[in-house]
């Protein structure tokens, strides 16, 4: 309640001074003059990033996203003004301040650079020039995308947009992606924010924003920081990553889309629609821009996984399973972004975004248990995920979030201050999630682990045929009902002070803020098994069987495709009575509350130092409160089961986070760039619970430990790159990390006794976060763009997009409990050797086509505890897509477009040890959509 006062105070604040600052003139608020307006093409189209100088007095900045510039604090006189933008040729502008006018509005019209001036340049031609624009501007190494470039690739959310980015790899699920890893850095160590506001996650054991819940389209700019500055949040070691949403339009907007799709596990259409709206009024002070976008994809995953273990100095296989997804995906997003201009030197705005994603999962698997056991302990189990009929008789996921900032900028002289108090959501609900597992045990005549070929190998499978379903062989094993619930609750508020303090070629500006920071989560579980009331509520299971394993199933043939699994409309009818059910304590182990408090304040300092170099010099202080509680599942000798709270744990910690960047100008088009800053990462808030949770079916544990570090690194950055006259860019950078107290996760064998089970000798495998080591990252990335018209005048219509980046890592001071052993060669997790994206595309007279490939090798990303053959890997995955579309209309353009993902069909794969030791494959097949779009 303290903090809803807080944010509610601060708002408070910042209304009433705009409000002040409303009925003020901007010639009452200085003796200076100023001098704004906006940069556009010859269409009028707004030029973001464009750069306006006074060289005379070494002054100048950078346009924002809607091209408006402003200069302030002028003194009486004659300027000229200076407008340079990638592929134009710089605009030189007159301007006068008098005393009797003091407010300058002078809008700037680009003409086109001498080497494309007869291109006719659009699209992805268009989109490339703005990203270019935002990143030769930058101080740090930056990437930017812009919303144009993501709409000419066939990429549905954001996390694959990500993907065509220099240095960055992403992670699937379900055929899309899901997270994002920075320069060979584990997802863990990368911030995603949107409009600068870094984002809760809707998962429970995780702090990383799942990417496949924001659709592409509705983002207007997608920023790449992977050198961050003394004002940006300095949880980011791989970088930061920002979403920047739709904003407000300097003119009328309206444009709609629409398409459908198709996959071929599903066998059913996918439909997308989308649509945008803005326009400015009274008198071009108020700015409104709204946007909509659904998708509704069915879909699903062909999938097959394996678990190896060590046992007598050999690694067995113990549990096989084989399992057929089918997914409906549903997701929606909303966002609305409005603006007030008081005046020139005074406004406030309003950004807010909503993104909700269903997901109906049923997944129908078969388990092969204890394969390296006498065959008497072996068993097959039948499993039907599944939930109520409310829910299509599937699983349902609903995971959102949502983002509401309401800021504001003032110019009081030389001093700008700028504000901003915001609120962040995410939850994830999964009500009614419903299993019903069929076990049969093995026999001498059964013996399924005899039965296994290819083990070790990319396709182990059992030669073995299902029994027949007999009520006398097959038994109930499991048959639940739970509901899950998680959300976390984020507070902000920060104010930020820019003062220039002199001009000219030694010019120099001191900023500094604060920004404090609450973020409140939780996990709340109910689990009960309802096996004992099986008679009950399931009296006929044995007349309600249906065959789901799919034909074509791409594992291969040799699964059992025709098994026979309890039918999920069957399960979805049932009405679960909690009084006939028993509660399972110990999967309501991990629930848990974590509350955590940042403060954190800065000063930057820039400093010109002639004409061609610039240095920031920054200092960011953090400090970190965080209070953690849940509670453990206790078994006593008797074996009476119960939860008891972990109390209350707390952390509090600080970091001093200092930065020095360089960049020397070796031209009007080519910079080098160099710094060094120290960053941070903070571990998950499931790994600090003191607390213990326990799947005893599965024979799983998690466990967690509060007194985890937060990872820290310092980072070394060396680039240089040269923009082209015409569209395009060449870069080559350099880079390091000295990373200490690297949290990973690690998996290790406990019995159940050492886990506090009294008298439970079983082997639990056993999921645990820890400090593993400090590591040192090597890197170097190139990056290359350009139309082929240097080549040839007539080859302007085709064009090249490549980037490549290598990443080396080392490890070293050890976890003890890892059992590195002398000779090891151990990589940081999460951490591909190798990444790469390259595009040929082709645009002329409205015909783009743009064919499209992602490489990224494999890399570890979980370490076992016990053995270096039990790690697992994320496998190295080629990706090649393929779009084409055509558009026409000179006021209302439409397009109609074509796409193909996945044309190699690329499986997500872990393997265990070594490369042919499959631990997971899952495939999901190619997808394809058509449609149009429409911009009026």
């Amino acid at each position: 309640m303290k903090t809803v006062k807080r944010v509610f105070a601060t708002t408070i604040v910042a209304i009433a001074t705009a409000s002040a600052a409303w009925a003020m003139e901007a010639t009452e608020e200085t003796s200076f003059g100023i001098v704004s307006g906006q940069v556009t093409d010859a269409e009028n189209h707004s030029l973001p990033g464009a750069t306006v100088q006074i060289e005379s007095l070494h002054t100048g900045v950078t346009a924002d996203i809607n091209g408006f510039y402003k200069l302030p604090n002028l003194k009486p006189g004659t300027y000229t003004l200076k407008v340079s933008y990638v592929g134009y040729n710089p605009i030189y502008k007159k301007v006068t301040i008098t005393n009797n006018k003091k407010l300058i509005v002078e809008d700037i019209v680009m003409n086109e650079g001498v080497e494309i001036a007869e291109v006719n340049v659009k699209g992805a031609f268009s989109g490339q020039r703005r990203a270019l624009q935002m990143q030769k501007g930058s101080m740090g190494v930056t990437n930017v995308v812009s919303a144009d470039q993501v709409g000419k690739f066939p990429d549905s959310n954001i996390g694959d947009a990500l993907k065509r980015i220099n240095g960055i790899n992403v992670q699937y699920d379900q055929g899309e992606a899901r997270f994002g890893q920075v320069r060979g850095t584990s997802a863990d160590l990368t911030s995603v924010t949107v409009n600068g506001n870094r984002l809760p996650s809707a998962e429970g054991d995780t702090r990383n924003v799942q990417l496949d819940l924001i659709p592409a389209d509705m983002v207007q700019t997608i920023e790449v920081s992977k050198v961050v500055t003394s004002d940006m949040d300095g949880d980011a070691i791989g970088g930061a990553i920002n979403l920047v949403t739709k904003n407000t339009p300097f003119r009328r907007v309206l444009n709609f889309t629409g398409s459908t799709g198709y996959t071929w596990i599903s066998g059913k259409p996918q439909w997308n629609i989308g649509g945008t709206w803005g326009d400015r009024f009274f008198d071009n002070k108020l700015g409104i821009m709204a946007s909509a976008s659904y998708q509704y994809a069915p879909g699903g995953s062909d999938n097959t996984e394996f678990e190896y273990v060590e046992k007598k100095g050999e690694v067995q296989l113990k549990e096989a399973q084989v399992r057929q997804y089918y997914v409906t995906r549903e997701r929606q997003s909303y966002s609305l972004a409005l603006d007030y201009q008081f005046n020139p030197l005074h406004k406030i705005s309003f950004k807010g975004i909503y993104n909700r994603r269903n997901d109906w999962e049923n997944r129908y698997r078969i388990s092969y248990k204890k394969l390296n056991s006498d065959a008497g302990d072996q068993s097959v189990v039948i499993q039907t995920k599944a939930g109520s009929d409310d829910n299509k008789s599937a699983r349902l996921e609903r995971q959102q979030t949502m983002d509401f900032t309401l800021d504001g900028e003032h110019n009081f002289g030389n001093l700008k201050v700028d504000w901003a108090s915001s609120y962040s959501r995410a939850t994830e609900d999964r009500p009614n999630e419903r299993y019903i597992g069929l076990k049969l045990k093995g026999s001498d005549e059964l013996n399924f682990g005899d039965s296994f070929k290819d083990v070790g190998l990319k396709q182990p499978y059992s030669t073995l045929s299902i029994p027949a379903f007999n009520a006398a062989k097959w038994k109930i094993d499991e048959f639940t009902n739970s509901d899950q619930a998680i959300k976390e609750n984020e507070f902000k508020e920060r104010i930020n002070f820019t003062l220039p303090i002199s001009k000219g070629l030694y010019g120099n500006t001191l900023k500094f803020g604060y920004k404090y920071t609450v973020k409140k989560k939780e996990r709340n579980t109910e689990y009960y098994d309802y096996s004992d009331a099986a008679d009950k509520y399931i009296p006929n299971w044995q007349d309600n069987f249906v065959s789901e394993v799919r034909d074509g199933f791409m594992p291969g043939s040799q699964y059992p495709i025709g098994t026979q699994f309890v039918s999920k409309d069957y399960m979805g009818k049932i009405v679960f009575d909690k009084a006939d059910g028993a509660e399972l304590y110990e999967e309501e182990a991990g629930n848990y509350k974590a509350t955590e408090q940042i403060h954190a304040g800065y000063i930057r300092f820039d400093q010109k130092l002639g004409k061609r170099l610039d240095a920031t010099l920054g200092l960011r202080i953090e400090n970190t409160r965080l209070k953690t509680s849940g509670v453990n599942y206790i078994m006593d000798e008797e074996e009476n089961e119960s939860l008891k709270p972990t109390g209350e744990y707390k952390n509090d910690y600080t970091n001093l986070l200092p930065s020095l960047l360089l960049k020397y100008k070796t031209s009007e088009d080519g910079s080098i760039r160099a710094s060094i800053t120290k960053t941070l990462s903070r571990p998950k808030y499931s790994a600090l619970v003191a607390n213990k949770s326990f799947n005893l079916a599965d024979q799983e544990a998690t466990i967690g430990d509060p007194n985890i570090k937060p990872t820290t690194s310092w980072n070394l950055d060396l680039s240089i790159d040269h923009y082209f006259k015409s569209i395009g860019m060449v870069s080559l950078g350099l880079f390091y990390k000295d990373v200490k107290n690297v949290n990973i996760e690690t998996l290790g064998y406990y019995t159940g006794a050492e886990l506090g089970l009294t008298g439970n000798d079983d082997t639990f495998e056993v999921t645990q976060n820890m400090n593993a080591y400090d590591a040192r990252v090597y890197g170097v990335e190139a990056a290359y763009q350009r139309d082929f018209g240097f080549i040839t005048p007539a080859l302007r219509c085709l064009g090249f997009y490549g980037n490549y980046t290598y990443t080396h890592s080392t490890t070293r001071n050890y976890n003890s409990r890892l059992g590195i052993e002398d000779g090891d060669d151990v990589k940081m997790a999460g951490s591909p050797e190798h990444t790469a994206n390259a595009s040929l595309y082709f645009e002329k007279n409205g015909i783009n086509i743009r064919l499209s490939y992602n490489f990224a090798s494999s890399f570890i990303d979980q370490m076992n505890t016990g053995s270096r053959e039990l790690d697992r890997y994320y496998d190295k995955v080629n990706y090649l897509d393929l779009n084409a579309s055509y558009t026409w209309g000179k006021n209302t353009k439409f397009t109609i477009f074509a796409e193909a993902n996945n044309l190699l069909n690329q499986p997500l794969r872990y393997y265990q040890g070594n490369k042919d030791r499959t631990m997971q494959v899952e495939y999901y097949g190619v997808k394809v959509n058509a449609g149009f779009k429409i911009n009026l």
